[in-house]
């Protein structure tokens, strides 16, 4: 289980980081968080940067490290990140893509999956952002990103916290406690977003199979432009999921949500993986809860 430790000024040291992990380094400063981007890597890590901002520290990390996935909820910090890493030359090694971990927690299990994997994380989603909201990121990259073997936390919030939190044996007590009340806090989830938990289907034809139709309304009627002719569920025509015989059986939607690979979000994400023999092709495409 991660368990944060606080790095003060002094103790941001110019070496890299113990083979042995996971190890999660919180610092509150910029200048403290670069430095560890320049520190802390070895040869043929795997990075992924949540939070890359105007691209400063990903162009660090690029230069640095086998390959870097940098991601930022800005479309303007998104692109700047791009434009940086072209100017650097470092585009080869480094891609930046929009999107929010927090608001789509099952990409991280596609990051997951991808082989090689990564290594190393670096967080930085706003320097005074809410406690709640750093925890929740460190609780599901800890549950769901079983490779990483170390992770770097810009956050004066968490930093806060740390210095009033106990030490040795204590201190993964508090942590446990901690993140189980944030999970028991997390806001229950909008119709849309239990709609969007069950994962992309297609016709045979491979057309996108529209979820809201089959499971509320769609609020595009005839002007939407996937599928309204096909049960999500079984696939046949002629009825929707909500009333299809094999949904309760084979179509509750449990735990988190989760996307297919024919995704257009996944399929823009896995675009994005440069190194390692991965897909480097760029799929176009807006995902269907832009046109709800």
């Amino acid at each position: 289980m991660f368990v944060p430790c606080l790095l003060l000024e002094d103790d941001v040291l110019a070496e890299p980081r113990a083979l042995e992990g996971p190890v999660v380094e919180v610092v509150a400063s910029t200048d403290s968080f670069r430095q560890l981007a320049k520190c802390r890597l070895h040869d043929g890590d795997r990075v992924l940067e949540i939070g890359c901002c105007f691209g400063q520290c990903t162009v660090i990390l690029a230069e640095r490290a086998a390959e870097v996935l940098a991601l930022d909820t800005s479309k303007e910090c998104v692109q700047l990140t791009s434009q940086r890493l072209r100017e650097e030359r470092l585009a080869e090694r480094a891609r930046s893509e929009r999107l929010d971990v927090l608001a789509h927690p099952e990409l991280l299990r596609i990051l997951a999956s991808c082989n090689p994997p990564f290594s190393v994380v670096f967080v930085d989603i706003g320097g005074n952002r809410e406690l709640n909201h750093v925890v929740e990121l460190l609780e599901l990259l800890d549950r769901t990103m079983q490779n990483l073997s170390y992770v770097a936390v810009k956050s004066e919030a968490l930093a806060e916290a740390l210095v009033h939190a106990p030490l040795n044996e204590m201190r993964l007590q508090w942590w446990k406690e901690l993140t189980q009340q944030v999970c028991r806090k997390k806001s229950p989830k909008r119709p849309m977003q239990k709609i969007l938990q069950h994962p992309v289907r297609r016709t045979p034809e491979g057309k996108e199979i529209c979820r809201f139709a089959n499971y509320a309304e769609c609020s595009k009627g005839k002007d939407c432009r996937y599928d309204h002719t096909h049960c999500h569920c079984c696939g046949a025509e002629g009825h929707y999921a909500r009333d299809c015989v094999q949904f309760e059986e084979t179509d509750q939607v449990n735990g988190e949500p989760t996307y297919s690979l024919c995704s257009p979000v996944a399929q823009r994400l896995y675009g994005a993986l440069r190194a390692g023999g991965r897909d480097q092709s760029t799929v176009d495409g807006q995902n269907e809860q832009k046109d709800h």
